[in-house]
């Protein structure tokens, strides 16, 4: 069965995206009720000590390609090491696979913030489905054309070349529908692992007096470098200026 014939027809009135998940519990999955076309995403923060950030990222993933609370595929990764270090990870997963997998990636550790928001997709969906309808119906004007035997070899070859460009339109608009299918049947789920850390104000002054040393030089040498040359013009006409002021005072 193609992708597009399981769509739905579109519905008249959509629901407006799914507020604030409430606190308590792991964030919850969202499903499509009858009638609605909304892609659900979450975006969740989770706060762990340092060192444990990349263990849960490796937990995680492999949980989510190994697909241990159902479909899940990963999207993007990324990390980042130093004094802050911070971890994030782009998937998607069925409904039912976000609660467990987000009680994963935040064990031992803070869920700080967690928020749900849904795009409408109704417009979308309506639009792909009369496109196809339309592509359909061109298809079958030029297969009535094919069955006449009084045609040209040149118009054979034009409705060949019709065809072969209605196919094109018509695979494109089917993996078009299958993505929005899959938009509809999953949710993206953004896991930002953050740390925190106590800041120190000594020792970042004592972390940054290198640096700071360094800049400093650095400026000296600049200031120096653009002032020598009004230097070198101002020295003669201060030696003018002081024998002229002798010459005044002696008279």
């Amino acid at each position: 069965m193609k992708p597009w014939m399981v769509l739905p027809l579109l519905a008249l009135a959509g629901c407006s995206p799914s507020p604030d998940t409430p606190g308590g519990g792991a964030l919850q999955g969202e499903r499509n009720q009858a009638g609605n076309y909304l892609a659900y995403e979450h975006q969740v923060v989770i706060e762990l000590p340092a060192e444990q950030i990349g263990e849960h990222l490796v937990s995680t993933r492999e949980a989510c390609l190994t697909a241990r609370f159902g479909n899940c595929s990963l999207l993007g990764a990324q990390q980042s090491s130093g004094r802050a270090p911070r971890g994030e990870l782009t998937l998607r997963i069925v409904p039912e696979g976000v609660e467990p997998l987000t009680q994963l990636a935040s064990a031992g550790g803070e869920l700080v913030s967690r928020s749900t928001h849904a795009e409408d997709l109704a417009q979308a969906v309506s639009d792909n489905q009369r496109q196809h309808e339309r592509l359909l119906h061109q298809q079958r004007t030029l297969q009535q054309f094919e069955q006449r035997n009084d045609l040209a070899v040149a118009d054979l070859l034009a409705l060949a070349r019709e065809q072969a460009a209605l196919e094109v339109q018509l695979q494109t608009i089917a993996q078009e529908a299958a993505q929005q299918q899959r938009r509809l049947e999953t949710n993206l789920l953004t896991l930002t692992f953050t740390s925190s850390y106590e800041h120190n104000r000594i020792g970042d002054a004592f972390s940054r007096l290198q640096d700071n040393l360094i800049e400093g030089t650095a400026n000296v040498i600049e200031f120096v470098g653009y002032s020598l040359p009004f230097l070198i013009v101002l020295f003669p006409v201060a030696l003018g200026l002081r024998k002229l002021w002798r010459r005044l005072t002696q008279r």
